[in-house]
């Protein structure tokens, strides 16, 4: 079944506002720029750290939407309040993409990303017992290959190392994406639709995980979420699923996750407190 985003109402209009709140915080939040975690040129993060808190503090991960081939951190700085706010650091990384690489390289830069803020931590003040990870839509799908432990031996990663994930607007099974129009420019092949589909594989996931996905989005994103949500959860996972209403694609993270009163984004802090076993909100 192919899916479309040009549901969204005012996209122009809403675009614009996302721009227009990334420059302003860029302007008034402190920011260290493209630290690298890898040999690519895209290897790299942005860091927005608490200011004045003493000793290490909780860090998120965010991993950026744009179906895998768009989009750069730094328009995603408009999270940064909703979280060094609330004395919790924000690491908004940048990847290679397609069509420059495949989904392996994609996978892997993300998977890079985390492993070097986790070792890094002490040298950049982060707590390495509490690092979780978000992202929307490609950046989604990207937090699911993240919390699935499969990969962790092989990079040196604890299978602990998470303390939870935020998985937005996901791409969980990527057949529906090469049927659509998407896979114009993509050009999955059959090879990276069965392996990057965590929706049509066994996982094993050993961190609690919310689910998310706007109201207002539309069917295929939807089906999606609720599919992964309960995929992941007849696998034996910690998993919350939470419909965010009247969202859409662009407004479940602009005025979701980035708005700290909002209960998207208490439910991610609330990840990393220490102790958390299990989310809060929809089951």
């Amino acid at each position: 079944m192919p899916f479309t985003l040009d549901s969204i109402k005012d996209l122009d209009a809403v675009m614009r506002r996302r721009a227009l709140a990334a420059e302003q915080v860029s302007a008034r939040y402190a920011c260290e720029r493209a630290i690298a975690y890898g040999p690519d040129p895209d290897h790299t993060l942005d860091l927005y750290r608490p200011p004045g808190l003493q000793g290490p503090v909780p860090v998120l991960m965010f991993i950026h939407g744009g179906f895998w081939r768009s989009m750069r951190a730094a328009q995603f700085s408009f999270l940064a309040p909703a979280f060094v706010d609330h004395g919790v650091a924000l690491a908004v990384i940048d990847y290679p993409l397609i069509p420059r690489v495949r989904m392996q390289e994609v996978v892997q830069a993300c998977r890079l990303a985390l492993v070097h803020l986790h070792r890094q931590a002490d040298a950049l003040g982060l707590d390495r017992a509490r690092i979780a990870v978000a992202g929307n839509s490609a950046g989604g799908h990207l937090v699911a290959e993240l919390m699935d432990t499969a990969w962790m031996a092989g990079m040196g990663f604890p299978e602990d190392g998470l303390c939870g994930g935020v998985a937005i607007s996901g791409l969980f099974d990527l057949a529906p994406v090469a049927l659509s129009f998407q896979n114009d420019s993509l050009h999955l092949t059959a090879e990276e639709i069965e392996r990057f589909s965590p929706l049509q594989r066994a996982l094993s996931l050993n961190a609690p995980l919310l689910v998310a996905v706007g109201g207002a989005e539309t069917s295929e994103f939807l089906r999606q979420s609720e599919a992964f949500a309960q995929h992941a959860r007849a696998q034996g996972a910690r998993v919350s699923h939470m419909e965010v209403a009247q969202a859409n694609h662009i407004t479940v993270v602009l005025d979701e996750l980035a708005q700290a009163e909002q209960p998207l984004s208490l439910a991610t802090r609330e990840l990393l407190r220490p102790g958390v076993k299990q989310l809060t909100g929809q089951a």
